[in-house]
């Protein structure tokens, strides 16, 4: 494939992202290869991403998707260098990210006085705890809300909740992005393809994802939605 086509269809495959789409399989295979290519004498050089930023997509993809006694981590699986891909072909995704990492890093001097990546990691997975947990106070309050917006009696109530808004706002619409990303390049990856044992194409009357594969790919992250 030509430099010129997989850009185009890096660009195309960014571009679907910002705009709602769904990473297809197919889609991800693309970005993987990329990458791959890309790594020239086994090292990639970030195209999206200063050093400290990169450092920091590889910190939090390593906590997204640990390494497990089953297989290694989202880092090893590529996630890293497939979001950097992705940012390096849409300026709006590559903000989306420039903005989280600036803002992680604020809120962790602000209450540990480190960066991110320097802070110890308990107090890493304790900052990603609090963003998963504000998106949780965040969807039930906007449940809450439909609520009151559907009905006919108690529409005008719609702005009130029992759920706080949270001030984490920003970090958890960062940490929704990078953590849906990395499951995505993690479990598009060949890495991530065996970690849950998938067969490949057959000839099934129906076809069903197993429970058990199911439940592990759920449970596999430690910071699950």
């Amino acid at each position: 494939m030509s430099k010129t086509t997989r850009r185009t269809i890096l660009r195309n495959i960014a571009l679907t992202l910002t705009a709602g789409g769904v990473l297809d399989t197919a889609a991800a295979q693309h970005v993987h290869e990329a990458a791959a290519a890309a790594k020239a004498g086994g090292v990639y050089k970030p195209k999206a991403f200063g050093a400290h930023q990169y450092k920091t997509v590889q910190r939090l993809a390593e906590l997204i998707v640990p390494k497990d006694e089953k297989s290694g981590s989202a880092v090893d699986a590529g996630a890293p260098e497939f979001i950097d891909l992705l940012c390096s072909q849409n300026k709006d995704l590559a903000n989306i990210y420039f903005g989280g990492l600036a803002w992680l890093d604020a809120e962790m001097r602000r209450r540990h006085g480190k960066k991110f990546v320097d802070a110890e990691a308990a107090q890493q997975a304790g900052m990603l705890d609090l963003l998963v947990e504000a998106e949780r106070r965040e969807r039930a309050r906007r449940a809450e809300e439909s609520v009151y917006e559907r009905s006919t009696v108690y529409r005008d109530f719609a702005g009130y909740s029992t759920h706080a808004r949270t001030d984490l706002a920003p970090g958890v619409v960062f940490f929704d992005w990078i953590r849906k990303m990395t499951v995505d390049a993690f479990y598009t990856s060949p890495m991530g393809v065996k970690d849950i044992e998938y067969k490949g194409n057959g000839a099934y009357s129906k076809y069903e994802v197993p429970v058990a594969a199911l439940e592990y790919a759920l449970k596999r992250s430690p910071f699950g939605a």
